[in-house]
Formats: structure tokens, C-alpha cells, sequence
């Protein structure tokens, strides 16, 4: 038995409610058809690696992940679900087939996405509002364990992997670490006293944020926790030339050469679509740059949620969405101390 860490990075607002109903998904829809699979499970890797090759033009990396997904995982194996069904979370299923299906396959029947927009199936691939949707095959599975705290049940090295940025790992040598997660999980015990002290202290400390700060302080002390993390932090102006979108902390890590661009929203109750939006503006605008910087959009609020439709745009659009427990456990991750400064 191998255990396996598969990210649903592609198309979130249908393979969700595909996995509810026991579908793990991929996309690769370019080569969803019934003769695909057993050619490729039959035939081998030089097979698969000419069929990338003759239908790309290029054997582009992601084409491992594919590999994993189709001929690697076998019934029995564990799957880790990072995100499943909310951020902050993970899942652990079972495969319990033998071979993968070709999306086609699956069992669509009443099948909505989060918006509860009618996804339908149509020459072997699905779709919505005319709209074709990029899954190509899914494997059935069965839940072990749904919605588990990351901070609360995971350790520090099974976390740490739950962060990777691909789609399908093999996990294996952290199959104790998964097996030591689900049994305190069942038995509601966190793995450490860290965790214990994050989940009291959250809450009052976000009540303290909420009272005492108003949206220009807030901004600042974003703006201070990336400082303590290093990173270089700027506020940009309104008026910032060529501006579309909006940011409201732009945080370099230079060494890194990566770029976060924060949306800040100080406010309760629930966060709708127009911060994500802003942000995944802002970033677009700023990826048209040609140079060697990766860019990640976050939003962060004071809200206790997100609404639907934030979320599942913030999915497909690979935005990170931060409610206040959130950003506080980053707080606390990071100590307080020096945070004065930031005011």
C-alpha cells in the first residue's frame, strides 16, 4: 500500500462536488477517451511518454503527475486531500478501484458545481453553460477521514508536504505521519500543545484585532508580520500608474524571488467576491512583467468567512483566502514580538 498527497488544483467548483460523491479528479482532458488508459496502463511508460510527446509537442513536467494518477495508484492505497473540504483542512480516501476512469465514465446525474450551476456530460467530457470543463479521469474512492485540522492533527513534516505546489505526490514515507493523524483525529486528541494553545488564543486575539484597529492599521500590521518574515513590504498608493486591480501590501521576499500581493478587508460577517477579484486583477496586470518573480494573490479579512462564490473563484484562480483565525494563527506562528512597530 503506498500513500499518495493529490491537490485538486484544477477546476475546484466541480471536482469538490465530484470527490463528495467519491471521484478523486485530474484534469488532462487532451487525452480523456476509453482507449487512452488501457493502452497506457497496458503498454508502459514509453507508451504514455509518446502519447505526451505526440500530442503536446513537448514532455512537459506535469505529465508525472498524470503518470501517478493513472498507472501508479492502485486500490488500497491512501490519497491525502489538502483543502478538502476547506482551507486550513485535509481529507485522507481510499482508492478502491483498479484501474482509473476515463471522466466520461463517471456517474454525473443531478451533479452541480458550488455555484449550483448544472454540469452535464457531452461527448465524453463535461461542461457548463456551453462551457467544457478540463477533467479528464477520476479514480473511485471511499472516505477515511473528512476535514481534519491541519494545525491541530498533522505534524510538522506531513504539513510541511501539504504545502508542495504540484498535484500528485507519493507520500509513502510519511505514511506514519498520516496513520498518527487520522488516529487522533478519531480520538480528538491533537498531536501538540502548540495546537491546543492556537485554538484557545485565536479567537480572543481576533475579538482584540477587530476592537482596537480600524483598515489603515490593519493594513500596517499586515504589513509587519511580512516584515518579520523577512520580507521587503510596501504599501502602493491609490493612484500607482498603470494600476488595475487592487493590492494593498505588496511583501518581496527577495532571496526567494517570489512577490505576495495582499487584499486586506476589515471587516466582519462574510467576505464576498470583489476582494478576490481585486487581487486576481492586480496579479494578472503584474504577471504580464517579464521577469524572473513568482506572484501569489492572497486575501485577508477580519471576516469569519468567505462566500461561496469567493471561494470557488479564488480556487480556480489559485488565490489564498485568509479569514481572521487564519491570519491570527499567522500571528502566532510568527510572535508578537516587534509587532508594536507596526503602529
Amino acid at each position: 500500500m503506498k500513500t499518495w498527497l493529490h491537490r485538486i488544483s484544477y477546476h475546484g467548483e466541480t471536482s469538490h462536488p465530484l470527490l463528495e460523491r467519491g471521484y478523486l479528479t485530474i484534469g488532462f482532458s487532451d487525452f480523456s477517451n476509453p482507449e487512452f488508459i488501457p493502452k497506457v496502463c497496458g503498454q508502459g511508460w514509453a507508451c504514455f511518454q509518446s502519447a505526451i510527446q505526440e500530442k503536446w509537442g513537448k514532455l512537459s513536467r506535469i505529465r508525472y503527475d498524470l503518470w501517478r494518477f493513472l498507472a501508479e495508484m492502485k486500490a488500497g492505497d491512501r490519497v491525502v486531500v489538502p483543502g478538502f473540504p476547506n482551507q486550513g483542512s485535509f481529507s485522507v480516501f481510499e482508492i478502491i478501484d483498479d484501474r482509473p476512469l476515463p471522466i466520461g465514465d463517471v456517474e454525473t446525474t443531478g451533479l452541480k458545481t458550488w455555484t449550483g450551476e448544472i454540469v452535464t456530460l457531452k461527448d465524453g467530457l463535461l461542461s457548463c453553460k456551453k462551457n467544457t470543463i478540463g477533467l479528464g479521469f477520476a479514480r473511485k474512492v471511499q472516505e477515511i477521514v473528512k476535514d481534519v485540522s491541519r494545525s491541530s492533527f498533522a505534524d510538522t513534516k506531513l504539513t510541511s508536504r501539504m504545502k508542495a505546489r504540484g498535484t500528485t505526490y507519493n507520500i509513502s514515507d510519511l505514511e506514519t505521519s498520516v496513520e498518527e493523524a487520522i488516529k487522533a483525529y478519531r480520538s480528538n486528541r491533537p498531536i501538540n500543545l502548540q495546537a491546543i494553545l492556537l485554538e484557545k488564543s485565536t479567537q480572543p486575539i481576533l475579538e482584540a484585532i477587530c476592537s482596537e484597529l480600524n483598515p489603515d492599521k490593519f493594513e500596517k500590521l499586515i504589513k509587519r508580520y511580512f516584515e518579520k518574515l523577512g520580507a521587503q513590504v510596501r504599501i502602493p498608493g491609490k493612484k500607482e500608474p498603470g494600476k488595475k486591480g487592487d493590492a494593498d501590501i505588496v511583501a518581496t521576499f527577495e532571496p526567494l524571488k517570489t512577490i505576495i500581493y495582499v487584499q486586506a478587508k476589515f471587516h466582519t460577517g462574510e467576505t464576498d467576491k470583489w476582494a478576490e477579484q481585486q487581487i486576481k486583477d492586480y496579479l494578472d496586470n503584474k504577471e504580464a512583467m517579464d521577469d524572473e518573480y513568482a506572484r501569489i494573490a492572497w486575501v485577508v479579512s477580519t471576516a469569519d468567512k468567505f462566500s461561496e462564490e469567493c471561494k470557488s473563484l479564488a480556487k480556480q484562480n489559485r488565490v489564498l483566502l485568509l479569514n481572521g483565525s487564519d491570519f491570527v494563527r499567522l500571528l502566532l506562528n510568527a510572535g508578537f514580538e516587534g509587532l508594536a512597530t507596526a503602529f
